[in-house]
């Protein structure tokens, strides 16, 4: 029980550091910022947000220093939050002040329908940075992760809140995926494979699929996790992946994902094989000369400048608290 304790506490202590992670912090820069900032332009106006943010709130301070959420003298009026870490969620409400948010899992408030999280519906950006997978062992293939999104995109259908943004990150390692939903995703790559539409792609890419999960495990992650988000958005609306990425972790060991989803108005499509926007989307899935490697030469002078300016901003908050 001590030595299991330790072990978690150990993971928590160092899954949270990571948020200021410069390399982290480049993601934000490059992939987030974008496609936000764009809608941010869009909405002619500050974003309703929600987020898992961290200890130290950093992606909320960070939107904040450029001009995407609104900050009053009370905290920030359109945005909400969760963690299901205690120390965490409690620094982290200390620092945001009147800002509600929630200790718990997103997945909880979701699918348990609790006004912490509905009373700010609709968000125009949900920031679903796991520390862990989207996949878990502990629970089924279709995890309450992707139950939680469908439920989300159902509501944005139902109100016609379109265009919307999802930011997931979810680590790639294979031993703390469920080994169900690895074998779900493998089937369906197969049956992809079955496809004239798709053999040949499938075949140059991937021509063996369990050596392909075993040598290339975080490219199997980018092309298997956009493909279940889109399906499970594909009865309501389109899914645009406006990119991919990863870095790595303890020397490579494991990679972070993460994703940029843009959800928008559509009209229902079947999303069958012969449907030639399934095929397309599958097609540009397994270009996986698209996906961004964040490491060391990506990090600009531009880039050390904004991490360290908010850095500085959040420990002159932290000071404050």
């Amino acid at each position: 029980m001590t030595s299991d304790l330790k072990r978690a506490n150990a993971k928590s202590v160092e899954a949270y550091s990571e948020f200021a992670d410069i390399l982290k912090h480049a993601a934000r820069y490059l992939l987030w910022l974008p496609e936000v900032r764009a809608l941010r332009e869009d909405r002619k106006r500050f974003l309703k947000y929600f987020t898992l943010p961290g200890k130290w709130a950093w992606d909320i301070f960070f939107f904040e220093r450029n001009s995407i959420l609104e900050r009053n003298e009370r905290g920030f009026p359109n945005v909400r939050f969760c963690d299901n870490n205690g120390q965490s969620y409690v620094t982290a409400k200390r620092l945001l002040g009147n800002t509600v948010g929630k200790k718990g899992n997103f997945e909880d408030l979701v699918l348990g329908d609790r006004q912490e999280f509905w009373g700010g519906f609709p968000y125009d950006v949900y920031n679903l940075d796991f520390c862990g997978t989207c996949l878990p062992r502990e629970q089924p293939p279709f995890s309450n992760t992707f139950a939680a999104v469908t439920k989300i995109v159902e509501k944005h259908v139902s109100l016609n809140h379109f265009p919307f943004i999802i930011l997931l990150t979810m680590k790639a390692l294979a031993g703390e995926t469920s080994d169900e939903a690895q074998s779900e995703l493998k089937d369906n790559i197969e049956t992809n494979r079955r496809e004239p539409e798709l053999a040949e792609q499938i075949n140059a890419v991937i021509p063996n699929t369990e050596l392909f999960v075993q040598t290339n495990f975080p490219e199997f992650i980018m092309i298997s996790i956009p493909k279940v988000i889109c399906h499970l958005a594909s009865a309501h609306c389109k899914v645009e992946v406006k990119c991919r990425a990863k870095y790595p972790r303890r020397d490579a060991t494991y990679f972070i994902t993460k994703f940029v989803f843009r959800f928008v108005r559509s009209r229902r499509t079947s999303l069958r094989i012969t449907n030639p926007v399934y095929v397309a989307s599958v097609r540009d899935l397994l270009q996986l000369n698209n996906v961004i490697l964040i490491d060391e030469s990506r990090i600009s002078a531009e880039i050390r400048e904004s991490h360290r300016a908010l850095q500085e901003y959040v420990n002159s908050l932290t000071q404050r608290h």
